[in-house]
């Protein structure tokens, strides 16, 4: 077996002088479409302003299985989608109308130029991104159960070789981190020793120019080789974050707490990450909780699932995320905000809506909404006690 080194990366990244004539706004809205890989998505606006947002991390292919209930030997055929958190993140925000990057490395293949594609008919920056001459874009199998859950079984080759594995941080696009508002991140590029330096690089840059980080645990076990490693890794990137979103499985793997507990009490998970003003806990059909404090107290709450029918869960916690950075972004950052508790119930919301509609197609990246969409089932919401409880007729009026 080829072994890949992954030092052939470089940089796509081409600067253009009109950048600095952007407009201040960093949100957008598209309005004409296109047909990438048969399907309709976003064609990319006029940039009006500098990137808001920097995702980091990996893009792939999932390998979705099309027989459901089975393990992976029994699997007949399988169907590419497009994926990895951060590009899901990234592809999201951009169908929302928010000014996205992406910081990432691909290789030079046919999987590395299809994400590049799709990446750029949706409307992210894709300059930011490096190549490998050396190792291929990823790809990953995913098992789907009758219901539609997914279980990440494998890769197709040893996880090291991948080109995701040398991110460089030399090779990052430092002004651009330099002025975006907030970053988002995942922990899987730890498991990676040339990536980790990368990502922890890129997070530096933003908090000592003012900006926020975000970090989804997004625990994925094939990602390591050693758990107790992850675990020590994963805690300590915690460190650097001021949004961190938290799943029920990364609760059980990184405090071993059930989501009842973190659900009906999310400060009790924000207790342990003291750094973090801002604590989300997603668990699936259970709902999602908060726990965010500023110099204006502590706002905690509870936000139910919206009841849609589930086709695939795949990239649903990635939708939550975009949807989450959205609303930060339109509140005009993160501790504006914390210091309005109604803005932020809103902004969780919204982000369980945007998440439960990514469940309604195969694929994390075909089935992102656009924003009217988002908004309508939001407004939709507006009425109901188990959302807005007390509140909800007030919320209906607004």
């Amino acid at each position: 077996m080829q072994a890949f080194t992954g030092r052939g990366c470089v940089s796509s990244r081409k600067f253009n002088s009109s950048l600095q004539n952007r407009a201040k706004s960093g949100l957008h809205h598209p309005v004409a479409y296109t047909h990438v890989m048969g399907r309709s998505i976003p064609a990319a606006a006029a940039p009006a302003s500098p990137d808001k947002v920097v995702c980091v991390g990996e893009a792939l292919f999932d390998f979705l299985a099309n027989d459901r209930g089975v393990p992976r030997e029994q699997v007949k055929s399988w169907t590419p989608y497009p994926g990895g958190a951060p590009a899901n993140v990234a592809t999201c925000l951009a169908k929302l109308g928010a000014k996205t990057a992406f910081v990432s490395a691909l290789g030079k293949d046919e999987r590395g130029e299809q994400l590049m594609k799709l990446l750029e008919e949706i409307g992210v920056d894709t300059s930011t991104i490096q190549r490998c001459d050396d190792a291929p874009t990823r790809d990953i199998y995913v098992e789907r159960t009758q219901a539609g859950d997914r279980k990440f079984a494998g890769f197709g080759l040893p996880s090291e070789q991948y080109c995701d594995c040398f991110l460089d941080a030399e090779k990052l696009p430092k002004d651009v981190l330099a002025n975006a508002d907030i970053m988002v991140t995942g922990t899987l590029g730890l498991a990676a020793p040339k990536t980790k330096e990368a990502i922890k690089a890129a997070a530096k840059i933003v908090k000592d120019n003012g900006g926020k980080v975000m970090i989804d645990v997004n625990w994925r076990p094939v990602f390591w080789n050693d758990v107790e490693v992850a675990k020590k890794e994963i805690v300590e990137f915690l460190d650097m974050a001021d949004i961190v979103k938290i799943s029920d499985a990364d609760l059980e793997f990184l405090y071993d707490m059930q989501y009842v507990t973190a659900l009906l009490n999310p400060c009790s998970v924000a207790d342990k990450l003291p750094n973090a003003p801002c604590v989300l806990v997603t668990a699936g059909d259970e709902g999602a909780a908060y726990c965010c404090r500023s110099t204006k107290g502590e706002h905690t709450g509870f936000v139910p699932v919206f009841k849609l029918d589930v086709v695939d869960t795949t990239g649903a916690g990635d939708a939550f995320t975009a949807g989450f950075v959205y609303k930060l972004l339109e509140a005009g950052g993160l501790d504006r905000l914390l210091a309005n508790p109604k803005t932020l119930k809103e902004a969780v919301v919204f982000a369980a809506a945007t998440g439960a509609l990514t469940c309604t197609a195969p694929g994390a990246i075909a089935a992102q909404p656009a924003l009217e969409k988002v908004q309508k089932l939001f407004d939709e919401s507006k009425g109901w006690y188990n959302f807005w409880g007390s509140d909800a007729e007030e919320a209906k009026k607004a």
